[in-house]
């Protein structure tokens, strides 16, 4: 996937969302990474976490998270597009997994900032528990 800084359109601020869940559901840290600027953020707001920088923050969340997930599958989008303000809304159904055999449904909702056609920010709205800490 080409992810530039020029101003994308609808189709490509949706394309990099679900690319970023592919990638999470996969995991692929440093695919997951390539979509965000160096300076982004990741907050979960129903747990007042946040995790402040690609290299940093956010890497070492998603490092985590894999300790604890086996599987994990995000589908079901319904985004809403504001190409000139460069933001997406996702709400989405989650299925996942733990390692230790536990699983959850999830309707979450993720809102996400783009700096071109690089992720800024997201934040995280969880119905249930977090796997981002």
């Amino acid at each position: 996937m080409n992810v530039t800084k020029a101003k994308p359109d609808a189709a490509k601020l949706v394309e990099v969302v679900e690319a970023y869940f592919a990638r999470v559901d996969g995991g692929d840290i440093d695919g997951t990474l390539e979509l965000m600027t160096p300076d982004c953020f990741l907050e979960v707001v129903t747990d007042k976490v946040r995790h402040e920088g690609r290299d940093d923050g956010v890497r070492g969340t998603f490092e985590r998270r894999l300790e604890q997930v086996g599987e994990a599958w995000h589908g079901n989008f319904k985004h809403i597009v504001d190409v000139e303000q460069g933001r997406v809304g996702s709400r989405f159904d989650v299925n996942r997994t733990w390692k230790d055999g536990r699983s959850m449904s999830l309707d979450n909702i993720n809102f996400f900032q783009f700096e071109g056609a690089l992720i800024k920010s997201i934040s995280v709205w969880m119905s249930n528990e977090n796997t981002l800490l």
